[in-house]
């Protein structure tokens, strides 16, 4: 398991507040886990913009200086309640279109904001609160993790996806 942690200078400005943004679900058996653990809500997840669509010219530097080759990108919004309750990463698509093995994926996130109430995110047992715009953590393809927005403001990241 490697976790490493740290911050880059944020050279972006808002332009990811006014993507397309489309809601992502879940697989339904991830859903049924986390029902029977309990969790209520009627949709899990936030909204993703990301795919095929253009990308601003900076995510590309951010992949550079997170050592990140071959690198996917996805901005993710969480707004009011959304959650991802413990998961790990499936990459399915992202192997299948770079032709790795799973093995070889990490993850990154970059918190794209200061952190405000109500934003969580946690990985290997530990809050991540209190961030910096420009904060960052990348894992390996196996840790489990998961984030809420139980704050009343959005919540941006940039996902990327890398070896």
């Amino acid at each position: 398991m490697t976790i490493i942690t740290g911050e880059i200078l944020p050279t972006w400005g808002e332009d990811y507040k006014d993507f397309a943004y489309v809601k992502q679900f879940a697989k339904a058996e991830e859903i049924k886990k986390w029902q029977d653990m309990g969790y209520t809500h009627e949709s899990f997840t936030g909204a993703m913009y990301g795919g095929k669509n253009p990308m601003p010219d900076w995510v590309w530097k951010i992949a550079r200086s997170l050592n990140l080759n071959n690198p996917g990108f996805v901005f993710y919004r969480m707004d009011t309640n959304d959650i991802m309750p413990t998961h790990v990463d499936h990459f399915e698509r992202y192997c299948a279109v770079f032709e790795i093995p799973r093995s070889k994926v990490k993850r990154a996130v970059v918190f794209l904001e200061d952190w405000k109430i109500g934003h969580y995110f946690d990985i290997a047992n530990k809050a991540v609160v209190n961030y910096n715009a420009g904060s960052y953590v990348v894992w390996d393809c196996d840790e489990p993790h998961f984030a809420a927005n139980i704050g009343v403001e959005p919540r941006y990241t940039l996902q990327i996806t890398g070896t």
